[in-house]
C-alpha cells in the first residue's frame, strides 16, 4: 500500500514538474491595453479612431486581430479581421492607432443585409495582438458602439 501511494505520488510530482517547465518556457506576455475610443456614436462617413498601448515592444510581421460582434443585427453575428504591422523604431512600448471611416464597405458598414438594407445598430470591438513568434495578448474589449443608419 505504501508502495502504490509513494508511486502516485511520485508520478504526481513529475506531472507537475513537467507542467511547470512547459509553463515557463512561454514567451514575454504582450500587455496591450485600449487607451481611448474617439467617440461611441458614429454616422455614414464618420472616422473610428481606436489608440491602444502596449508592452514589449511588437515588430514588423506581428499581427493585430479585430472581431467586431453586433448587439442585436439579425444579418451579423460575428467577423473577424487582421493587419499586420508595419515596422518601426526599437522602443520598449509601443501605441498603437487602428482607425477606418464608417461606411467604407466590408467589415466598414454597419448592420447591413444582403440586399443592402441598413439599419441603426451597436456593437463591440474586439482586439488582440499575435507576435511573430506565437505570443499572444489578451482581448481588449471596446466600449458599446453606436453605428447610425
Amino acid at each position: 500500500m505504501k508502495a502504490k501511494l509513494l508511486s502516485i505520488t511520485a508520478a504526481l510530482f513529475f506531472i507537475i514538474a513537467i507542467w511547470a517547465c512547459n509553463k515557463d518556457s512561454a514567451g514575454p506576455k504582450i500587455n496591450f491595453s485600449l487607451k481611448s475610443v474617439n467617440a461611441t456614436t458614429f454616422s455614414q462617413g464618420q472616422t473610428l479612431k481606436f489608440t491602444f498601448s502596449f508592452t514589449p515592444k511588437t515588430t514588423a510581421n506581428d499581427t493585430l486581430f479585430v472581431a467586431r460582434k453586433f448587439i442585436t443585427c439579425p444579418y451579423i453575428t460575428t467577423d473577424t479581421t487582421k493587419f499586420s504591422f508595419p515596422e518601426w523604431d526599437n522602443t520598449a512600448k509601443g501605441e498603437l492607432i487602428y482607425s477606418f471611416q464608417y461606411g467604407g464597405g466590408g467589415i466598414y458598414n454597419g448592420c447591413v443585409s444582403n440586399t443592402g438594407f441598413t439599419r441603426t445598430d451597436s456593437l463591440n470591438y474586439f482586439f488582440w495582438v499575435k507576435d511573430k513568434d506565437g505570443n499572444v495578448s489578451d482581448t481588449v474589449m471596446s466600449p458599446k458602439i453606436i453605428l447610425l443608419k
